[in-house]
């Protein structure tokens, strides 16, 4: 085989494999809803008083317009340790909408 047509072979087979790869992780509904509550719950605890009964009422608040009770929320959460990879897709993820609300709240200062 030449050369070149050993990169291209090769480049195919990578991004086959990598889009399989994100195919795989990208299908798990668990992923977008675990990274959604985390990043509110997040904004939440930076913004609040986390030993007020206020605090309390409005994580449930935040874990109920999630479709989470609190319970349900941590089973989650350790199913998904079990699946690290997935698990280290939500951190991305949650990453990833924490830095567009700051880019779009950055926005809205200026």
């Amino acid at each position: 085989m030449r050369p070149y047509q050993t990169i291209i072979l090769l480049t195919v087979i990578i991004a086959v494999a990598v889009f399989l790869h994100i195919r795989s992780h990208s299908n798990d509904p668990r992923i977008e809803k675990l990274a959604n509550c985390y990043v509110e719950l997040t904004l939440l605890h930076l913004s609040s008083d986390t030993t007020s009964a206020k605090f309390t009422i409005q994580r449930d608040s935040v874990l109920n317009s999630m479709g989470f009770t609190e319970p349900s929320f941590r089973k989650m959460t350790a199913d998904l340790e079990r699946e690290p990879e997935k698990l280290i897709d939500v951190w991305d993820l949650v990453e990833k909408k924490l830095k567009a609300r700051k880019e779009a709240l950055d926005i809205v200062k200026r």
